[in-house]
């Protein structure tokens, strides 16, 4: 047995090294998004849909949409919301895809059992130190339909289009399934606390694509007096809806300010699939 200095000089060491990676950790999550994607956008009745929760899109100012990491799950809550607006938590039967610390995602298969317009909803929020102490709030969305049929599905219910009640986030204002096809806009609307903010820069990301500098034109734009933002899309791809606010107002003794993101993740086909609506 180690003499009790050096097993007390170790185990100050074990905590100052626990205490750096909880730093660091703490560090890199507020510098990054989370976003919830699915294998596919229609899933049939009583199948599975496939649901990721990812964190990364660090790069060229938010804009990247790749991967960086592995959020912990300690921190967030993920819950499935159904068409008649039940909530489920889902976020116990998540598993990693890799055994490394801090890589691959998060993921479960999701029974689809409730035909109609399903979302997957995530919520973080925690005080983080990043250089200073900022309250981190991350919400991520999204959505796939449940269908008897999959030639002609149906879609009786829009609840895209209902705030769910987060701090900050995107609302779809175009049904990601019956609307959502190249060449026809998508718009959003982002709400902070429930009401509509303006000036706000919404990316429409598309996977595998570069935005150019500060502010790209072609895929970025500010949210108008009611809160939306409108983006036509000219190519098939799974799109990062993404937005970002800071509070610098919002403050307590914990923290310094309040930063703010929120993303929808949508599968753009080049042709829009027939969907019965009702």
């Amino acid at each position: 047995m180690l003499p009790l200095k050096e097993r007390r000089l170790m185990i100050r060491y074990a905590l100052l090294m626990s205490l750096t990676v909880a730093l660091q950790s703490s560090q890199f999550a507020i510098a990054h998004d989370v976003w919830l994607q699915t294998n596919s956008p229609v899933v049939r009745t009583g199948e599975i849909a496939h649901v990721d929760l990812r964190l990364g899109n660090h790069g060229n100012h938010h804009r990247d949409f790749k991967l960086a990491g592995r959020i912990d799950l300690d921190w967030v809550t993920v819950e499935h919301v159904t068409p008649d607006g039940a909530r489920t938590d889902i976020k116990d039967t998540m598993f990693t895809t890799a055994s490394a610390e801090k890589e691959g995602y998060w993921t479960t298969p999701l029974v689809a059992t409730q035909p109609g317009m399903n979302c997957v909803v995530e919520k973080l929020d925690r005080v983080m130190q990043h250089g200073t102490s900022v309250r981190g709030i991350r919400t991520a969305k999204t959505y796939f339909l449940v269908a008897d049929s999959l030639d002609q599905p149906d879609l009786d219910n829009h609840i895209h289009e209902s705030p769910l009640g987060l701090p900050f986030e995107l609302v779809l204002q175009t049904c990601p399934l019956s609307e959502v096809v190249v060449g026809q806009p998508i718009t959003v609307q982002a709400l902070h606390r429930g009401t509509p903010i303006s000036d706000v820069v919404v990316s429409f990301i598309p996977e595998g694509t570069e935005l150019k500098g500060e502010f790209d034109s072609e895929y970025e734009f500010r949210t108008n007096d009611e809160g939306l933002a409108t983006f036509v899309p000219q190519t098939a791809n799974q799109y990062l809806v993404v937005a970002h606010h800071t509070a610098e107002d919002e403050k307590s003794d914990e923290y310094e300010f309040t930063s703010y993101a929120s993303t929808i993740t949508l599968h753009v086909p080049r042709q829009r699939t027939y969907v019965q609506v009702r």
